[in-house]
């Protein structure tokens, strides 16, 4: 069996770094690879289409990389057309460009190399699932990574818990697997999902499967326990029982109400660490975490392109991170200009489970190299990236708001009145008392959140002026027809319980919220 094989070798520290800086050392040699057995090796590859549409060769591509390195041969081939946008990734429109037009599928840029591993898809919550492999050598690749991000931050020995989906979902699957091959699988892993019915699929995996193969190969840890939002207080009892530092990996909206359970229940959680993922780890989360206690670290992960950044020690802040550079290259804005155009990302690695040539995922943010003493970058990843957030918009009335500067600007006046920045929701919808079928926005308040309804509003009210692109419009506008209320509503959780701060009603579906494409 595969999965025997996989944990029969455990990762230390220094295998982890040699594999790391190899991987760093071998970044040019590893991007022609994957071109050349990836997409000109592939005849029916979109991506071997896109550069004949460009006019682009092997040989152009290796000059290219000889004379610019693998990032000035991206920014290159991207001026020039080759690049994949998010709706094209995901198979949401078809790829067009001047005399070329892909009707595509998610399906179509699967690494056809990839038989074994685990398989999963991405949540849904911006549309159609995305299906994933991951393979062995990728996961082994990742839990390098892990290592040394762990590390990094002196917690190579510290205990472990999960709080994230169990099967089917694929992302407390994919963590318990990198974890495993260290060796040091979760204590505990406490599961958002419930497990599966019988007859879902995974079901007879996730029962008898489960226990059996627990049986055969202890390593894998223990199976994924049941603890909804509700029971928060349920893991801040279990970081404050362990005799070490604990960790806890999870998402940016758990780590807030375990933050927020152990206030209310007196716990102290100062000596504990969380790296939190799956949503943006805003500057308002991260003070309100700070003041239980915890120190929380940003991971950026995407399921099309597996582990891409862990938070480093010595970052500003725990937002900024180390790229994980031996396997992916990213191209972007540098720190000193305008956020002004996406990510796009290309891997450097045979084992990816998606072959990816300046694709973008949706998020923008900013790159920016430099050296760093931490194990991460004593390895050789000198990339950095933070700030990473969606680009959209918020219309109304004609008004037109980019989503993130709203958000923080929400955040924020939540934070000052004394709430948890988890405790709210944007909803936007159409059917507004205001111009028929205009957009409609209101800011759901948790039944019990301590933020005060019309003090929030009055706030909201002197602070959008101060907003650029519009602010002092919506201001008026938004508050005077009626387009922007505020509301107690239970809040509603997107898959595996993440907190979607921001959530789409159709007006077909009669009002039933969706998560938003942002976060």
């Amino acid at each position: 069996m595969a999965l025997p094989r996989f944990l029969r070798r455990p990762l230390d520290v220094t295998a982890a770094a040699e594999a790391v800086g190899a991987g760093v050392r071998g970044r040019e040699a590893a991007f022609l690879q994957v071109l050349e057995q990836l997409v000109f090796g592939v005849e029916t590859s979109p991506l071997r289409r896109l550069l004949a549409w460009a006019g682009c060769t092997p040989g152009d591509l290796r000059s290219l990389v000889a004379a610019e390195g693998v990032e000035g041969t991206l920014g290159r081939l991207r001026a020039a057309g080759v690049f994949v946008s998010a709706d094209e990734l995901r198979g949401r429109v078809p790829l067009r460009r001047s005399g070329l037009e892909l009707a595509l599928t998610p399906e179509d840029f699967d690494n056809p190399r990839i038989y074994g591993g685990i398989a999963g898809a991405t949540s849904g919550s911006t549309g159609r699932r995305v299906p994933v492999r991951y393979d062995w050598p990728f996961l082994a690749a990742e839990a390098a990574g892990e290592l040394l991000l762990l590390d990094s931050h002196g917690l190579r020995d510290a205990p472990l818990a999960f709080w994230m989906p169990g099967p089917p979902g694929i992302a407390g699957l994919h963590n318990l697997l990198a974890h495993a091959k260290l060796g040091r699988p979760p204590q505990r892993w406490f599961s958002t999902s419930l497990a599966p019915r019988p007859g879902e699929g995974l079901a007879f995996w996730v029962d008898r499967g489960w226990r059996a193969a627990r049986r055969l190969l202890p390593g894998l840890g223990p199976a994924p326990e049941w603890v909804p939002a509700e029971r928060a207080d349920e893991v801040a009892r279990w970081l404050t029982s362990s005799p070490a530092p604990a960790v806890l990996k999870c998402f940016a909206s758990s780590a807030l109400r375990v933050a927020s359970a152990a206030v209310a229940a007196g716990l102290d959680l100062s000596r504990n660490v969380v790296f939190a993922g799956g949503e943006p780890l805003t500057a308002q989360r991260r003070d309100f975490l700070a003041r239980s206690g915890l120190r929380v670290y940003a991971r950026y992960a995407a399921t099309e392109a597996g582990f891409i950044a862990g938070a480093c020690p010595f970052g500003e802040d725990g937002g900024e991170m180390h790229l994980y550079a031996d396997r992916l290259a990213v191209i972007g804005p540098e720190s000193g200009g305008q956020a002004a155009a996406p990510l796009a990302f290309t891997v450097l690695s045979l084992a990816a489970p998606k072959v990816l040539l300046n694709a973008e995922l949706g998020d923008h943010g900013r790159l920016r190299q430099r050296s760093c003493d931490c194990a991460l970058g004593r390895a050789g990843l000198d990339w950095h990236v933070r700030d990473v957030h969606s680009p959209a918009k918020i219309a109304a009335e004609g008004v037109k708001l980019g989503e993130l500067d709203f958000t923080r600007l929400v955040e924020e006046a939540a934070r000052e009145l004394g709430g948890n920045p988890d405790e709210l929701q944007i909803w936007l919808g159409t059917g507004g008392t205001g111009n028929s079928g205009a957009s409609r926005i209101t800011l759901v308040l948790a039944p019990g959140a301590a933020i005060d309804p019309v003090a929030l509003e009055r706030r909201l009210r002197d602070r959008l002026p101060g907003l650029s692109g519009g602010g002092a419009l919506a201001a008026k506008l938004w508050f005077d027809s009626g387009v922007l209320t505020v509301e107690r509503r239970p809040l509603r959780l997107g898959p595996g319980q993440k907190m979607q701060r921001i959530v789409r009603e159709d007006r077909e579906d009669r009002g039933v919220a969706r998560p938003s494409d942002a976060l």
